[in-house]
């Protein structure tokens, strides 16, 4: 990571020297959906080896849990005026058919996405209507270290702010 660490701690003492600070934690379940219940699951094979088997439904049932959590969250961390727009595209949406292309709000200019492959990120650029810009971190932790699973949050981390975002 070029010599930066990113320092994650609990402890008050560590707050001066930590880069970033976790406001927000926001867990969203959708174990009783059986569409999400199901898209991951453990199985054995026909020769007796067990792995995990992955549904087609997969990439969906992550956006939407995305999407809920964005929408769980927002009230949390967006200014009012961003609020209110969020708002009054859900309602045309909702009411009047709109086919307004807003339906999300701009949570920062950048996101960190889960890098498992790149059709994770593609989903969930689409899904969300993001910009290749946005997305650029969770691509290039991709490119540059494979799927590490969940430690890819601070390699795209490292790269934000490499680049001042």
């Amino acid at each position: 990571m070029g010599g930066a660490a990113v320092l994650l701690s609990n402890r008050r003492s560590d707050r001066r020297r930590a880069k970033y600070r976790l406001c927000y934690v926001v867990r969203t379940h959708k174990g009783a959906d059986d569409k999400s219940y199901g898209c991951v699951s453990q199985e054995e094979d026909d020769e007796g080896n067990v792995g995990i088997k992955l549904n087609i439904d997969l990439m969906a049932v992550a956006g939407e849990a995305l999407k809920s959590n964005i929408t769980a969250i927002g009230p949390l961390v967006l200014p009012a005026s961003e609020q209110l727009l969020f708002a009054i595209s859900l309602i045309g949406r909702k009411f009047f058919n709109s086919r307004s292309k807003r339906t999300f709000p701009i949570l920062s200019k950048r996101f960190c996405i889960h890098a498992g492959g790149r059709a994770v990120i593609d989903e969930l650029q689409r899904s969300l209507r993001l910009t290749n810009e946005q997305v650029e971190a969770s691509r290039m932790a991709l490119h540059r270290f494979g799927n590490t699973s969940s430690s890819s949050l601070w390699y795209e981390l490292s790269t934000l702010s490499r680049r001042g975002g």
